[in-house]
């Protein structure tokens, strides 16, 4: 029993968190402890929610699973935006269905593997929907557009991945009621076999160095030039972290010494949102429950001529529109324009002292 497939793929996943964690010591040595400890943190999240998508959803029964939390985070998840997730056969098809809350905005995106590379396949948001006067609607996932369906995404034969997003300006605002099922006759799910969860373990491993390996290769791209807008969303291997086509990201990495300030100046496009954001080495958010870390575009404080002026600080200063550190030397810090019009320009970033 040792030897079988089942205890291989088992093998193959606890010697892949091995490797993990001696790449977390890799990346952050003669760095900062808690940048360490974050990594062996962000192991165990990324552990937990790629088990969740990879082992226990079910393409025959999908549901639609909530992705981000105040404690799960990975690939600058934005804490103003309600994420859910589905695992999909292309081979099926499927209804989404449900009825639209408070959220100003609202999107289904498919993603799917192209070699060994994510990739966007198609996406479609509530200005291209139809809604009843209620706002409900209907959205059909399928290779072909079913005779009738006013909402529909076609299913590519490499889609996988369904993602949902919800932007609010407020968390308290009442999200939309989604709901995903089947539309062909399918029988309940069996009971687990040998050859399934070695199946869903090996994709496990395969989710696990994804993931990483994105995450790796995208901070030390951003690492490279702090205090500069340093990334834009034609950075190469942005599709890696799923993005959504609806967005333009600019940002980059702040390094900032006990008495420095980033400041960052410009204007913001017309658009359906913004935000700015800090998040770690490892991609995630940081702490928004307890730190001002994000600011969207109504709670920034605008200059006279409507441009904005937004610091990066260990320090509070009592001035409008501060990103609090909370210590943290070194970060990234990306903004957000959601479905911006018009011509626009990269904000400005400096640094300070104080």
């Amino acid at each position: 029993m040792k030897n079988d497939e089942l205890a291989k793929a088992w093998t193959t996943l606890t010697a892949q968190l091995t490797d993990a964690a001696a790449q977390v010591d890799a990346l952050t040595e003669g760095r900062d402890a808690s940048e360490r400890a974050e990594g062996y943190r962000f192991l165990t999240r990324i552990l937990v929610a790629m088990t969740e998508f990879q082992v226990e959803q079910d393409t025959n029964a999908p549901s639609l699973v909530q992705v981000m939390s105040p404690i799960r985070k990975f690939f600058v998840d934005n804490p103003d935006t309600l994420y859910h997730r589905a695992t999909l056969n292309p081979a099926l098809r499927y209804r989404i269905h449900g009825r639209r809350g408070e959220e100003l905005y609202l999107a289904f995106c498919l993603y799917g593997l192209r070699g060994r590379s994510n990739c966007i396949l198609s996406n479609i948001c509530d200005a291209e929907m139809e809604f009843d006067d209620d706002g409900r609607f209907e959205l059909i996932l399928s290779t072909e557009r079913p005779n009738g369906a006013q909402n529909w995404v076609q299913l590519d034969n490499i889609a996988r991945t369904l993602v949902t997003r919800q932007y609010f300006i407020d968390l308290r605002q009442q999200p939309a009621e989604l709901k995903i099922e089947p539309l062909d006759d399918i029988a309940p799910p069996t009971a687990p076999t040998v050859e399934g969860v070695t199946h869903r373990l090996r994709a496990l491993s395969q989710s696990l160095v994804r993931t990483m390996k994105s995450t790796q290769l995208a901070s030390e791209a951003w690492m490279k030039e702090p205090n500069t807008v340093g990334i834009d969303s034609t950075v190469e291997g942005l599709d890696s972290l799923f993005p959504t086509p609806d967005n333009e990201y600019v940002g980059g990495w702040y390094k900032l010494e006990e008495d420095e300030t980033l400041v960052m100046e410009g204007r913001a496009p017309e658009c359906r949102y913004w935000s700015v954001q800090l998040c770690s080495r490892w991609l995630e958010s940081r702490d928004f429950v307890n730190r001002q870390i994000i600011l969207n575009y109504s709670q920034v404080k605008p200059e006279a001529d409507g441009s904005f002026r937004i610091l990066v600080t260990h320090r509070d200063f009592g001035e409008p529109n501060q990103l609090d550190t909370a210590g943290h030397r070194e970060g990234g810090v990306v903004f957000r324009w959601l479905l911006p019009s018009g011509e626009w320009s990269q904000p400005t970033f400096r640094v300070e002292k104080r």
